[in-house]
């Protein structure tokens, strides 16, 4: 967060009789930020009080994470996952995925095995993130066949580092904050047309498998039809702890074949009845995108004015595939 310096200048007035006299300016008072109660319905509030409990029953904890635990250090093996911490993860994407009405999905055990691969492989030459493990040199104690299973699981994957708790590894994904123009390719394949996810964490690095190429592809089925529009934040309530610092989004699949253009987008905040500032408005098209959407719209709203128990009003016009998009979303604490 910037840090923002308040100056205060005595006010110059010149009085009817001519001689000069300064006056203080009166005090700012400082805003008051609406409570929950105050900020939320009844009926709202209800359905907050539903996704707390429903939280409080995904377990964020690495005890007992490893069956078998990673060798990464002169000697290497992958190791494995307890089911406890794969089940946590996935009940963590199915969480905000039921948000949208989305189908639940499940681990693939088989994924399961390689994204321990992709983990387990970055974990041991610890040089950052790479899809495909480019750039990345393999330690001679990593054996090709194992580095190779990397290179595949990797190119296939959501990759994170930094954080190991299952629950935070997902909404890392979901907030999806990055560079200007970041297109949130990450969030986009938790909430796309998918069934299903294979979990992978060794040390620090996190691989989160979320498709396969090819034939064995399951998770893009044409007949089942394509993926669900998905805005971000969603209308109605939504936690701020999945936006803060993040791009919001609206994902979207057409079967025309028409590429969005750049849209005009307009946020405001209806608890102070105040436009906040919009940038990196951005649009990607692709007949095989991220998640299997489409389209997708990204933008960012000024991070200091994303606030909890605040009302927003998006509008999205000029898309050119799709008809302008026009919702309000109320944000609050999910860890009350």
């Amino acid at each position: 967060m910037k840090k923002t310096t308040t100056l205060m200048l005595g006010l110059l007035a010149l009085t009817f009789g001519g001689a000069l006299s300064v006056q203080p300016a009166a005090a700012k008072t400082k805003v008051k930020e609406p409570t929950e109660k105050k900020a939320f319905t009844a009926q709202e509030r209800a359905t907050i009080k539903g996704y707390r409990q429903q939280v409080k029953g995904i377990s964020n904890s690495t005890k007992g994470m490893y069956v078998q635990k990673p060798s990464l250090k002169k000697s290497f093996n992958p190791g494995k996952l307890s089911q406890k911490y794969i089940n946590a993860t996935v009940k963590s994407v199915n969480f905000y995925r039921q948000m949208y009405g989305l189908n639940a999905i499940e681990a693939n055990p088989q994924w399961n095995e390689d994204a321990q691969y992709g983990a387990a492989t970055l974990a041991a030459a610890n040089k950052g993130l790479a899809h495909e493990l480019a750039g990345i040199k393999r330690p001679s104690y990593v054996s090709k066949t194992a580095w190779n299973r990397g290179v595949d699981a990797t190119g296939y994957s959501n990759l994170g580092e930094g954080v190991v708790k299952p629950y935070d590894n997902v909404l890392n994904y979901l907030v999806d904050s990055g560079a200007a123009d970041y297109i949130p390719g990450h969030r986009e394949w938790l909430l796309g047309n998918t069934i299903e996810i294979g979990v992978g964490q060794a040390g620090s690095y996190n691989d989160l498998k979320v498709f396969e190429g090819g034939a064995k592809c399951r998770a893009f089925d044409p007949q089942a039809g394509l993926a669900k529009e998905v805005a971000y934040p969603k209308a109605g309530v939504f936690p701020i702890n999945a936006v803060e610092d993040g791009t919001w989004s609206l994902s979207y699949s057409v079967g025309t074949g028409e590429e969005a253009t750049k849209p005009n987008v307009k946020v405001t905040d209806n608890t102070t009845h105040k436009q906040v500032k919009v940038t990196h408005v951005t649009n990607y098209n692709s007949e095989t995108g991220y998640g299997w959407f489409k389209t997708s719209i990204s933008y960012q709203p000024a991070p200091s004015k994303v606030k909890v128990n605040h009302a927003y009003t998006v509008k999205i016009s000029g898309l050119g595939n799709h008809a302008d998009v026009h919702y309000q979303t109320k944000l609050f604490n999910l860890r009350k």
